[in-house]
């Protein structure tokens, strides 16, 4: 009886590790995926219009982001329609109080992502 409960074990231990794979389906990522944008970014206010970074004039603004899939995307940043930077991140430091029109265009060969957003430059603090 203890032979039989035996083999019994060591034919289900088998079987539980036959069924195991090391594996790993590793998902191969081609031009025709569309560019994401990965990091924090203002919400839309509640009416619609665009979400707000909020800055006084003597402190620097740095935005993180990541962008999948990495290897084949390009990220450039507008600020009021004129190119500013190219990568990831953006790290502005204002020169005037005012509004500007912040805007991020994430590009594989075939397809393009974006993100908007108001920059708030208000009066420098202490």
């Amino acid at each position: 009886m203890k032979k039989i409960i035996f083999i019994c074990t060591l034919l289900v231990s088998l079987f539980a590790m036959s069924g195991c794979s090391d594996d790993i389906d590793t998902p191969v990522l081609t031009t025709d995926e569309y560019p994401r944008i990965l990091g924090r970014w203002p919400d839309k206010q509640e009416d619609g219009t665009l979400g707000k970074f909020s800055i006084p004039l003597n402190q620097v603004l740095s935005i993180n982001v990541q962008y999948t899939p990495a290897e084949l995307c390009e990220g450039t940043w507008y600020l009021d329609g004129r190119e500013i930077h190219k990568g990831v991140g953006l790290t502005y430091i204002p020169s005037t109080i005012g509004t500007f029109h912040l805007e991020l265009i994430v590009k594989t060969p075939t397809k393009e992502t974006t993100r908007e957003a108001i920059i708030q430059v208000t009066e420098a603090t202490e």
